[in-house]
Order: C-alpha cells, then structure tokens, then sequence
C-alpha cells in the first residue's frame, strides 16, 4: 500500500500539493519525502511523534514517514507540555519530530527544519503492509484518560474509499486544507489526495477571508469544515465552485444547515470518530433528510446497528484494531463505540447523546473528568464537577461547579498551566455542594439539574 508511490508512476506531474505560492508535483512530493525517509530511517525509531500544523513541510514529513515505515503519533499542538509528554509516555514514545515551535526536556525533539538539513541518507524503500499501523491518535476515555488509537493502513484506505463513495471527489477534485492536520479530519484529507490523486490545497490557519480567497483563486471543489468555520463563511458575501463540503463535529444545526442549503453550499453532515478514521455516516444536501435530524447512512462498506440499550456498534475496515494502552470493547466483530443512537427502516442514523459526558467544543472533545482530575488537585477544593451548556459559536462548552474555598486566581492559573485553552472552562461557579451517586462518583445529570440556574445564558 505505497499510494505516494503509485501517484509518482501515474501522475508525476500533477500538482500535489499547494501552499503560499509554493507547488510541489507527485514526483516532487515522492523525492521530497524520500530524501527525508532516509534521514529518518538514520534516527532508528520505529515509532515517532510529530508535533505538526498544516504546511506544505507536514505533508512532506508524513509522507516521508510512511516511506519509512515508521509509525507516525499526531500530536495536538494545542495541548500543553505537560500532557504531551503524558500521553508519549503512556505509550513509551520519547522522539518527536516538530515542525512547529516545541519544547520539552523529558523527550527528544528534533526540529524537522534540522532534520531537513542534514546530510542525504542511504534510503531503504519500505511498502507496508495493510494491517501495518499508519498512525496513532490520542482521544479520551470515558474516565478521562487519553486513549490511543492505531490506525492501519487499511483502515485509512477503507475509509477514503467510503468517503469517495458518497462524498464524489476523484483525480480531478482539488481539496482545501483547512481543519488541523493532527486531527483525523485532517490528515484524513492528506490520504484522500494521495489514494485518489487529486490536489491538495492547504491553508495554514483558519480565517475567512483566506479560506474564501483560496476557494475561488485554485477553484476548489471540495473541503472539510467543523461547524463554526461554516457559520462565519457565512457571514461573507462570496461566490465558489464548490462541490463538497463535508461538515462534522457538534454544533451542525438545522438551521444552519437550511441557511447553507439556501445559500448553494453542497454540504455533507456526517458522523464519525479517531477510531473510524473519520467519518462513517454522511448525508448529502441534495437529499430531503439532511434536515430531519439525521447524521446519514453508511457507505457500502461500512455496518452499523445498535445493541438492546441503544448503543451504536459499527463493524468496518476503517475501524480500529485496538488502543495501544487499553482495551478496546467488540460484540460479534462490531465496535461498542459508547454513543446511544437509533437507526429508523431505511438506515438512517440518529445520534441520541454522543458518549454521556463528551463535550464537543468546535470539534474538540473534552471529557469532564480531565478537566474534574486537574481542579481536585487544587488546594482547597473539596470536589468538583463539570457540566456541558450548548452554545452558538462552538456547539457545547465545559462550565465548571467547585465545592470548597481555593483562591480564584490560583485555580485560574492551574487550570491554564496543565489543560490546552480549548479545554479550559468557560465559566467557573463556586457552589455549596457537589452531589454525588450512590456509588460515590459526581452524578453531572443531578447536579445540572440542581444548578442550571446559575449558569450563564
């Protein structure tokens, strides 16, 4: 499964990939990356971490990875040090490739710019096998605790086919960069390209007037956006060529998406996960049910169900095989994915709650316990609990309840030094009780209930 190989046969001088005035071809993405495999290969690690933003170098670099035949570990560049190194440690990765400005003494980190530099290596060609790991995403468990998930070859492969399937794209698309390269609706994108020979466009940040500029300039015809990028797209004045925009993460309301229907933006709702290799579900614009509260159905080669309590199993090749540090739960092949949901008679999925306590902010997950774990430790703090409120511009957002007497500013600045800002609570209110289950654990549903009227509306 060499697909930057096959391009480099069949498409050497098709434009690959785009960024700032700068265009590399298949074949010159193919010698970029193998050039830089072969320095890779000098540091002997067969699995590294990649502390990378969107870029035409990243792109270069995960290529050159899997022409290493290294495993690659995304990291999210918006966490701080201290969980990085956490969640390495957890899975004894102690090299890291930045492309991006990061330090840490507790790990090796090599700046790809030093890597890039150095002296031209013997370069052994690897092609992997498909049940070979690609990469490896951090998500967090229902307890809090990051979870990392392996991602084959073939997952990857499995679902770029799924995604063509419905999603439409082919060797003349061109694709727009746009969410985070370290997140699996990122670097999702990288492998489409690549299997399907289209073009890669990338923007390095989101911002409107650039996303809108790269849209019309390079005629792009497809994009994946969370729902906050859409809305402030929105608010422009602008006119595209678009074909495809494949809309996930919380926050896609039907408003939203009536108004984008009104305005002839193609979009895709869609569900999916880390251990789906992005999306599983997907429903069109053109088709009446994208407003009716649906996610979508699967492609052909995607299964789902749901189990007597209502819980949403799915069974694919783009699920995962497992975690790297725990266990992963099946039931006759099908992954137990913890979201309750209905499937009505002609397929369509309807997502009930997605995992009980999950907070997804602008396409971030945030587990309550994380946040729960880092307050507790505060001095003074005698429990704490974290609850969801819904909100326009991000979907959902965590809001914080503390029992007991901590300075404010102290447990301000714990809170900035130990969790990445999308983590951080949006609101913090001092209470008098946290109420707890039966079995000792924070009860969020009671204490919503007690203490919705003092959040913020």
């Amino acid at each position: 499964m060499n697909w930057l190989h096959e391009r480099y046969i069949q498409d050497s001088d098709k434009t690959a990939v785009y960024e700032n005035g700068v265009r590399l071809t298949y074949g010159g993405l193919f010698e970029s990356a193998c050039s830089l495999a072969g320095k890779i290969q000098q540091l002997q690690r067969e699995r590294i971490a990649v502390y990378i933003h969107n870029s035409l170098d990243s792109v270069v670099l995960v290529h050159a990875l899997m022409q290493a035949g290294v495993e690659m570990v995304l990291l999210n560049t918006r966490l701080t040090r201290h969980e990085v190194v956490a969640q390495l440690k957890d899975i004894d990765v102690d090299t890291v490739i930045a492309a991006a400005e990061f330090e840490a003494d507790e790990l090796t980190v090599i700046p790809l710019r030093v890597l890039q530099d150095a002296p031209e290596a013997v370069f052994d060609i690897r092609t992997p096998s498909e049940q070979d790991i690609l990469s490896i995403m951090f998500t967090s468990g229902t307890t809090g605790k990051p979870k990392a998930v392996s991602q084959t070859y073939l997952n990857h492969y499995a679902s770029a086919l799924g995604c063509a399937e419905r999603f439409q794209y082919d060797g003349q698309s061109n694709w727009l960069l746009v969410n985070p390269v370290y997140h699996i609706s990122g670097l999702s994108i990288i492998f489409r390209t690549a299997i399907s020979g289209a073009s890669l466009y990338i923007v390095n940040k989101f911002d409107e007037d650039t996303v809108i500029d790269m849209i019309q300039k390079h005629h792009i015809t497809h994009t994946s956006l969370v729902p906050v990028m859409l809305k402030r797209l929105m608010k422009k004045e602008w006119t595209h060529q678009l074909e495809g925009i494949l809309l996930g993460g919380a926050g896609a309301t039907r408003t939203l998406m009536a108004e984008a229907v009104e305005r002839g933006l193609p979009i895709h709702n869609s569900f999916g996960m880390t251990e789906t290799c992005s999306q599983i579900v997907s429903v069109s614009y053109r088709n009446d049910m994208l407003l009716k509260g649906t996610v979508g159905r699967p492609p052909q080669n995607v299964s789902i169900k749901v189990d007597k309590n209502n819980e949403l199993l799915v069974k694919a090749d783009n699920v995962t095989p497992g975690y790297l540090n725990a266990p992963i739960e099946r039931v006759d092949g099908y992954f137990k994915t913890g979201d309750l949901a209905e499937i009505d008679d002609d397929g369509y999925l309807y997502i009930l709650d997605r995992r009980k306590d999950l907070i997804i902010s602008g396409g971030e997950n945030i587990y309550p316990k994380e946040i729960e774990d880092v307050v507790n430790s505060v001095e003074g703090v005698v429990q704490s609990a974290v609850i969801k409120k819904k909100d326009e511009n991000w979907g959902e957002v965590p809001v914080l309840l503390v029992e007991g007497s901590p300075d404010s500013e102290d447990l301000k600045h714990h809170l900035k030094e130990k969790l990445a800002r999308y983590k951080q609570p949006k609101e913090i209110h001092f209470v008098d009780e946290i109420y707890m289950t039966s079995t000792g654990k924070v009860s969020r549903a009671k204490n919503k209930e007690i203490y919705d009227a003092v959040i913020d509306r």
